[in-house]
């Protein structure tokens, strides 16, 4: 899902409550913070020597463990929080949107969008970890090249 994608869904259900769920049946808690917008640009080599760039826009959500509220942030909510981001740094809105995220006890994971769904008047946000890949395989450039060239 590309940056300006969401926040077309963010407009469109401005008055639905946001919600992420980061592991089946385990949701962000109410009381998460957007704390940081990231534009990020990548520079890698793989292990076939092809060198590549990729752009992307990571947002940071947040959560002390203590706070606690009574409904999630509304999507409006988080609209304005990208307007204001925008504002001041504008966003890349053709790259992909990640979200980075610790849950408490855990190690910090970046998560790709895996599904976006209307439940009970919220919008629910699946996110999950994607598996590392070794690209030249997966592009069926490999020439030979794949895990036993690492």
């Amino acid at each position: 899902m590309t940056s300006q994608e969401f926040l077309t869904l963010l407009k469109e259900y401005s008055n639905k409550e946001l919600v992420f769920e980061y592991q089946e049946g385990q949701f962000l808690p109410k009381a998460y913070h957007i704390t940081e917008v990231k534009n990020v640009y990548i520079e890698s080599v793989d292990c076939g020597g092809r060198a590549s760039e990729e752009r992307l826009t990571v947002v940071q959500l947040w959560h002390d463990g203590k706070e606690q509220k009574d409904r999630f942030m509304e999507a409006g909510k988080a609209l304005q929080i990208f307007d204001k981001t925008n504002s001041i740094r504008p966003m890349l809105m053709d790259t992909e949107i990640l979200f980075e995220y610790q849950p408490i006890g855990e190690n910090t994971s970046t998560y790709k969008v895996r599904e976006i769904a209307e439940v009970d008047g919220q919008i629910r946000v699946k996110i999950g970890v994607p598996a590392t890949a070794c690209k030249p395989l997966l592009e069926k450039e490999a020439s030979g090249c794949g895990p036993k060239c690492c």
